[in-house]
């Protein structure tokens, strides 16, 4: 039996616990004599350059597109580019407009590309494959001067356009086609209007003005526009970060601003981090992890039960290197990487005076309450794989999910079953195994659909 243990601890031994999970958000700033550069959106580390200069000339919007790719504004070569969102290789070339100098672009529900033409003084729109369709903001529509590449679909429908030359706001409506003034030139001091963001609290919009090197908020339902913070350098991209805070790319740095009050907070990217004349901001979710299954493992001889992600460990098991273990069948999905919406969860082995066994959570509170509990339990990783956690009073899992259950043998061989078959859930139960879970369903996991 001994030597069967050292077996088991040496096949089922996972990798050490990693020191931070990784930041599921990737930061662009564009640098217009530089390139995109990418940061971890979390920390500020610099990860890589998007591309090089030769390609992105005068990189300017970045922004995700509704078919899962990276689309960027390359001025200089009046070019809209495309790079995949998980290896950020390039792709290809979405659009060409020459003579306009495109500077940024926004992307309506149905697909259309309303592209702000800075040298034309107008907006053109596009198909979702990037033929011309027309031009719904033409030259100089509303007093627009230097349509910049903030511009972006607000909470209410509308298409805002930056009137950098005009110091301006722009309203097109899709719907009408009318196009109107939404913030008139200078209001509040506006100069240079550059950046502007839907804020989420649905009812407003942020302004960035690079010359007056302002914050501003434009209130959607009185059209009234207050000063959130003053004093900035230059103030160009403006996007949320990762913690809800406002990031906003003030020359070759990126500082934090706090959405309500407008407090000038830490700074995430610091100068000389290769920005060469900061244009543009964007924090864009990398995509999500593929789901994997988890294969549930039975040892007759043992009459345990032992489940895994781990492509080592069912390896190590499908060789028959452990005799007496088999599949069972069943599977239920999870993520090796931290996805949105998801709980690392944790593993213990418990040695032999304990049951020889293992165990998971994905609560972070019970996986440190075990490890108190229970210091001979060996805590092997906090994240060997990453589900939802149900709602703890009501055990209900979010949309999208399936329920996981947790039967434990109640012996001295401590063992627990894992199971999103509630048919295998009665059936341990009927054997006298005691569910572990939330609410009255006892649900202890959500497991990927």
């Amino acid at each position: 039996m001994l030597r069967f243990i050292v077996v088991l601890l040496a096949l089922l031994a996972v990798a050490p616990a990693r020191a931070q999970a990784p930041c599921p958000y990737r930061l662009f700033a564009s640098g217009y004599f530089s390139t995109v550069h990418v940061f971890d959106a979390c920390t500020g580390a610099y990860l890589r350059d998007l591309d090089s200069g030769a390609r992105i000339r005068g990189p300017q919007a970045v922004k995700l597109g509704p078919d899962g790719l990276i689309y960027v504004t390359s001025e200089m070569s009046q070019q809209i580019l495309r790079y995949r969102n998980d290896t950020l290789d390039f792709v290809d070339v979405f659009a060409t407009l020459p003579g306009i100098d495109p500077t940024g672009f926004a992307i309506a529900p149905n697909g259309d590309v309303y592209v702000a033409g800075f040298r034309t003084d107008q907006v053109r729109r596009l198909s979702a494959a990037g033929v011309a369709i027309d031009i719904p903001v033409p030259t100089g529509a509303a007093g627009l001067d230097g349509p910049d590449n903030g511009i972006a679909f607000g909470p209410d429908g509308n298409l805002y356009i930056p009137g950098y030359n005009s110091s301006n706001v722009i309203r097109h409506d899709p719907r009408t086609g009318v196009n109107s003034v939404a913030v008139a030139s200078r209001t509040q001091g506006l100069f240079n209007t550059r950046g502007l963001l839907a804020a989420r609290t649905g009812n407003a919009m942020f302004i960035t003005g690079e010359g007056s090197g302002q914050l501003l908020r434009l209130d959607l339902s009185t059209g009234a526009v207050s000063v959130l913070a003053a004093a900035l350098i230059g103030p160009t991209g403006i996007d949320y970060g990762p913690d809800g805070n406002l990031l906003i790319l003030e020359g070759d740095t990126v500082r934090k601003y706090d959405p309500v009050t407008g407090a000038r907070k830490e700074t995430l990217i610091p100068s000389g981090s290769g920005i060469n004349f900061g244009t543009y901001l964007a924090v864009i979710a990398k995509p999500a992890p593929a789901k994997t299954a988890v294969i549930e493992f039975y040892n007759p001889g043992l009459d345990h039960y032992f489940v895994s992600a781990l492509p080592a460990d069912i390896a190590a098991l499908d060789s028959g290197a452990l005799k007496g273990w088999a599949r069972t069948g069943l599977a239920f999905n999870a993520y090796l990487e931290p996805a949105a919406g998801t709980s690392p969860v944790c593993r213990f082995y418990l040695p032999p005076a304990n049951g020889d066994s293992h165990f998971y959570s994905a609560s972070p509170v019970e996986c440190a309450e075990v490890r108190a509990k229970f210091p001979t339990f060996v805590f092997e990783a906090p994240d060997v794989m990453h589900v939802a956690l149900p709602d703890t009073a009501t055990g209900d899992c979010p949309a999208g999910t399936v329920k996981v259950y947790r039967l434990w043998n109640g012996r001295a061989d401590s063992n627990h079953r894992y199971t999103a078959d509630p048919a295998v859930k009665a059936a341990m139960l009927a054997k006298g195994y005691v569910a572990e879970g939330y609410g009255s369903d006892a649900t202890i996991m959500c497991a990927a659909a």
